[in-house]
């Protein structure tokens, strides 16, 4: 039986049959903007949002939107004041330093009491914050975190081993929906069971939240060592909830990135589905956060020294307090630990898979990775944690994290924007003012002139003669100057996560014919992934 929600979206589209009035009628065939030159994703499009929400709702919105730029050409019309542009020319136009657009009302419908550094609208605003977030997010402050990330991944490696070890162990990430779906399809079919595999998306998800609370607000939540991403918090009243980090923000998301696409009807859709659970869910991740900044705040008012993210907020480089408002130490926690979890962890799922769906590739990266790292004649065994410093410029291990990113952003539509008053011209077209344009990630990502045989995953695209212009294509981290901010770290962790995985263990995916599935809210998180694991025979340096 469908989930409730589920049901009622599924009813969009007969909805917005029946909300086609005389007036969508009039303003489609007015065309004040002169967007009806434009071929619409889908035959309702042009007049009502309610497509675009009906297949974000099924989790689909990328590639519907793929299939359509693909049929129809390089600009389409997602809604009635909205385009979806392929060119890489519209990049440049849309997210390119000097660029005249706006953020969309997308930010105004989702931002609360205070803004954050990603859903700043104010120009100076986002200029004053970014200034004070960026040395914390520099190359050069990487050597702050990297003994975070890699006590993270000790503890990761730690319970992979003694995932090998122990078969009877079975941690909450072991499992998943997923897996229980295949574990009843497989039971009485010789062959076809789940003993002795694991849930490694799970695993990723729970690694990328530890690292993040600990690198942004020195928050020890161990949840690696526990097994699950359970948090204990405690609200302003005083009472005590305990949820799941991953299900806070990702059922959350489910809703909200379907019902922002319509502006002028988000907070009656919100009140419409007030009842629904996901909302709990919601309000659950505010907990978090609140709860989080709060204990942080704590220990710095009470002369605590602690080198984390959240000490650029709390004073300047002077040590003199930044007074910021509560609400916005808030907001700055919350994207921080949104985005520097959840992109993250997919990134690490999805790289993961494609080199197990392309063993040349995986064979290839571990013959960069095991002289760099193997332990020479008379040493000990080499440690189970990748340096940083010994993998950080390796190329190929960049090449397999970038082709990865690539075919699987995290961020598969990439941030809409609003076009200045006056209007603007984007690849070549001129675009009336207030209209809602994007370049899509996933169709950038795609293109076979900049990308020959698109779908295919090869990390040599990224060595060879040319590659440098590839990175005009690349949209994975967005562009321009409000392009991710968390690049640097989130390539830290990637890094020394997949060296340290790929090189001491061997991995099997479900079957050779296995696809890892993909639903899109904000962004595009990869499902349940089984793999069975157990430990590699690592060559020694210098061994033939």
């Amino acid at each position: 039986m469908l989930p409730p929600l589920t049901t009622l979206l599924a009813l969009l589209p007969a909805l917005g049959l029946g909300l086609l009035t005389l007036k969508h009628i009039y303003d489609y065939a007015r065309d004040a903007k002169g967007l009806r030159r434009f071929p619409g994703m889908t035959p309702l499009a042009p007049f009502t949002n309610i497509p675009y929400m009906y297949h974000s709702s099924r989790g689909e919105r990328y590639k519907v939107v793929h299939e359509a730029h693909k049929r129809l050409g390089p600009v389409v019309r997602v809604g009635p004041n909205s385009l979806s542009f392929s060119d890489v020319r519209a990049v440049r136009d849309i997210y390119g330093h000097g660029s005249p657009v706006r953020k969309d009302d997308f930010y105004d419908l989702l931002a609360g009491t205070h803004r954050h550094l990603a859903d700043v609208a104010d120009r100076d605003d986002h200029s004053r914050k970014r200034r004070v977030l960026a040395a914390a997010y520099s190359q050069a402050g990487l050597e702050r975190w990297e003994h975070i990330v890699a006590d993270r991944v000790g503890a990761l490696v730690a319970q992979y081993d003694r995932l090998c070890d122990e078969p009877d162990y079975v941690p909450t990430p072991h499992t998943g929906p997923e897996l229980e779906r295949e574990r009843e399809k497989g039971k009485g079919e010789k062959g076809k069971g789940l003993d002795g595999f694991i849930n490694h998306r799970g695993w990723m998800g729970i690694f990328a939240q530890d690292a993040i609370t600990q690198i942004g607000l020195s928050a020890d939540l161990h949840m690696l060592e526990t097994g699950n991403d359970l948090v204990t918090v405690t609200d302003l009243r005083g009472r005590e909830s305990t949820f799941s980090y991953r299900a806070s923000l990702w059922y959350s998301h489910r809703l909200q990135s379907c019902l922002v696409w319509s502006p002028g009807w988000f907070k009656r859709l919100v009140r419409l589905t007030s009842w629904h659970s996901y909302w709990a869910h919601d309000r659950n991740f505010t907990k978090m956060c609140v709860h989080l900044v709060r204990r942080r705040v704590e220990r710095y008012l009470a002369g605590e020294e602690l080198t984390d993210f959240y000490t650029h907020l709390l004073e300047d480089r002077k040590g003199n307090a930044n007074m910021y408002p509560m609400g916005e130490l808030v907001a700055e926690g919350s994207v921080m630990l949104n985005a520097g979890s959840d992109t993250t962890a997919t990134a690490l799922t999805n790289v993961l898979y494609w080199l197990l769906k392309n063993p040349a590739a995986l064979a290839r990266l571990r013959a960069e990775l095991d002289p760099v790292l193997a332990a020479g004649e008379g040493e000990d065994e080499d440690e189970p944690v990748a340096a940083y410093d010994r993998i950080k410029h390796l190329p190929y291990l960049r090449a397999c994290l970038d082709e990865s990113l690539r075919l699987t952003p995290p961020n598969t539509m990439n941030i809409p924007r609003r076009t200045p008053p006056g209007g603007m011209w984007i690849a070549g077209h001129w675009i009336p003012g207030m209209t809602t344009v994007h370049s899509p990630t996933y169709n950038v990502h795609r293109d076979p002139e900049a990308f020959p045989d698109p779908e295919a995953y090869r990390p040599e695209r990224w060595l060879g003669e040319g590659a440098r212009e590839l990175q005009a294509h690349f949209l994975a981290f967005s562009a321009g100057a409000r392009g991710c901010i968390g690049r640097n770290i989130t390539y830290l962790e990637q890094s020394v996560v997949l060296a340290s995985l790929v090189r001491r263990f061997e991995f099997e995916l479900l079957r050779e014919d296995w696809v890892l599935r993909q639903e899109e809210a904000f962004t595009c998180s990869p499902g349940d992934m089984p793999v069975r694991i157990r430990r590699r025979k690592v060559p020694r340096r210098g061994a033939e």
